[in-house]
């Protein structure tokens, strides 16, 4: 009873306090101020969350192998209970990814400071900043206010050259602080001052300082129209921040309705249940942030749309997706095998093919311009050459085929790191740079095998979403991405519709990142080990959906004759007549 008296307790006290309509809400003690009991402290929390979510994922597969053993003995599954079921751990897998909103182990205040500084004042002040002056910019306001003693002992990131951090003295901070104050006008810069001042005061100290040390502003110029537009709507502030936050979870919750509207209540809990559970994706590095699951939703709307035959707005997600985020522009690599196959078959293309490139080009055809006129003429050319340095940048949280290839024993983190340098980081950098390249030739021959595995295993596949899904591992082969996009693996989550074996391997992938996260002191270690299970696991996705390779096959196909007769299991008659289904309804 003691906890329902603090809850009631609490949620009428945050009343009591409201001077205004969301007030109650956002000032509430329920919801931003630690929580008591032993419990809800932030170790045992963590530890209870991290049993949860093994348990949870292995639970969760568990019941997917009983479910398709009873398929297969004949033994019937009362639906209305497995969707119960379902629709439960849905629940549980989407509030453990913010922890139950337990404060004691997110963020103060819910919303992430480090990430506000950036996404928050990089768009807002976008035309005077660009991608290269906000930590030079930030460090001469806080001179001007007064802060000069502690900003000559600072070091900042430059990102205007190397990408090292230095000392601020070695920079235009106090030599030429108009290289700066220049791009702005009176006012501009007064704002600017004011928000600054307030990251300052609520972020006080060695966290601070550090997002200094960061890698700087780096959402395209799609990404920088949108954040600004909502950026521009109040200066910093707790309220506002908060309200800010609340967009990435819309934004989450509707890429999960999406799920279940397309594919149904069986994908929506694999898909959720992954996101809830897994580790490199979890709350830590964008949770509580600013439009930073923008992208995610619009990549799971375009599968769905896609699904669901809208086919001009499946194109237009996809291209809105990679205008936000770039790197999902290689999930056409699948969709575009498909045209490519019916195109040699049928020397044209078909109608829904064609509707999903007009939905591409009207997108880029509308974004595109609208974001040069936002922002300013020459953002993309900026952006492009900051991205450059950015990619020949190693992060410790990189995942990928890279990552797994550059990493040796001897320059792991451990070694490597020398807190002598302005940049303790700048050897591990080099070394991992260096083998990068040797390595180049070997990286660039197996994503070729990748490629033509994935032409294989969709030679006679005619669903574009398939295609969709099925680009996932490309993608992250093909790209050393940080490991928070990751979340990108719920786009496989649809494939368990037709290959139900995928299910069980989904979830337990889900479980064990999280218990393999904790195995590793080292960041890099820590995400190398990752890579390796999360590119094993893609592999295994295109095992479990190509057939094995031979030369009568590839006879068979090239010559458009039905494929060699082979035994025929429950899981393919399942995947045949499914696929049948949605080829038939597309007129393929």
């Amino acid at each position: 009873m003691g906890v329902f008296a603090w809850l009631a307790d609490s949620w009428l006290s945050g009343a009591a306090l409201a001077d205004g309509p969301l007030d109650w809400l956002f000032d509430n003690p329920v919801l931003f101020k630690p929580w008591p009991w032993k419990i809800f402290s932030r170790d045992n929390w963590n530890s209870f969350t991290t049993f949860l979510s093994i348990g949870l994922a292995l639970a969760g597969a568990a019941l997917l192998l009983l479910e398709q053993h009873a398929k297969r003995t004949g033994v019937k599954v009362p639906e209305q209970s497995a969707r119960r079921i379902g629709i439960a751990f849905t629940v549980i897998g989407f509030l453990l990814y913010f922890d139950f909103f337990n404060p004691n182990t997110r963020y103060l205040q819910y919303y992430h400071r480090h990430e506000l500084y950036h996404y928050y004042l990089g768009s807002k002040y976008f035309e005077e900043v660009g991608y290269s002056r906000l930590y030079a910019c930030t460090a001469i306001a806080e001179v001007e206010l007064g802060r000069g003693a502690q900003i000559r002992k600072r070091r900042i990131r430059d990102l205007s050259a190397e990408n090292l951090i230095v000392p601020t003295t070695e920079t235009y901070v106090f030599s030429d602080p108009g290289q700066c104050k220049n791009h702005f006008s009176d006012e501009r810069w007064e704002a600017f001052k004011k928000d600054v001042a307030w990251f300052e005061r609520s972020s006080r100290g060695s966290y601070w300082e550090g997002m200094q040390e960061d890698h700087g502003y780096n959402p395209p110029p799609v990404w920088t129209m949108t954040g600004k537009l909502f950026a521009n709507l109040a200066p910093a502030g707790d309220h506002f921040f908060k309200l800010l936050s609340l967009l990435d979870i819309s934004l989450q919750l509707g890429a999960v309705l999406m799920l279940n509207w397309a594919f149904g209540w069986r994908v929506m809990a694999l898909a959720t249940v992954f996101w809830g559970c897994n580790a490199p994706a979890n709350f830590y590095w964008t949770g509580g942030a600013f439009l930073r699951q923008d992208w995610i939703f619009l990549f799971v709307s375009s599968m769905c749309l896609a699904r669901k035959r809208k086919f001009v707005l499946s194109g237009a997600a996809l291209t809105w997706s990679s205008l936000l985020r770039i790197f999902p522009v290689l999930a056409f690599t699948g969709i575009g095998l498909v045209m490519l196959f019916h195109l040699i078959r049928h020397r044209r293309l078909h109608r829904d093919h064609q509707r999903f490139i007009a939905g591409c080009v009207l997108a880029a055809g509308l974004l595109v311009p609208a974001s040069i006129a936002v922002t300013t003429p020459t953002a993309y050319q900026e952006f492009i050459a900051h991205i450059r340095l950015h990619r020949s940048t190693p992060l410790t949280n990189h995942m990928g085929l890279e990552t797994m290839v550059a990493h040796d024993w001897d320059g792991r983190m451990v070694y490597a790191r020398d807190e002598r340098l302005s940049d303790p980081f700048e050897g591990w950098k080099d070394g991992r740079t260096e083998r990068t390249r040797a390595w180049r030739p070997v990286l660039i021959a197996i994503n070729l095998l990748l490629v033509g595995w994935l032409a294989w295993a969709l030679r006679r596949t005619k669903l574009l979403w398939v295609a969709f899904a099925l680009s996932v591992p490309i993608i992250c082969s093909v790209l050393n991405l940080t490991c928070y996009y990751y979340s990108i693996f719920l786009a496989p989550a649809a494939l368990a519709l037709v290959v139900p074996s995928i299910g069980p391997a989904y979830l337990a992938l889900a479980g064990a990142s999280k218990a393999l996260l904790g195995r590793f002191y080292w960041i890099d270690d820590r995400y190398t080990a990752q890579s390796y299970l999360f590119f094993v696991f893609g592999l295994c996705l295109y095992y479990a959906y190509s057939r094995p390779f031979s030369l009568a096959r590839l006879r068979a196909w090239w010559q458009g004759k039905p494929e060699p007769r082979t035994p025929v299991t429950p899981a393919h008659e399942e995947r045949r007549d499914l696929a049948a289904g949605d080829a038939s309804r597309a007129g393929l």
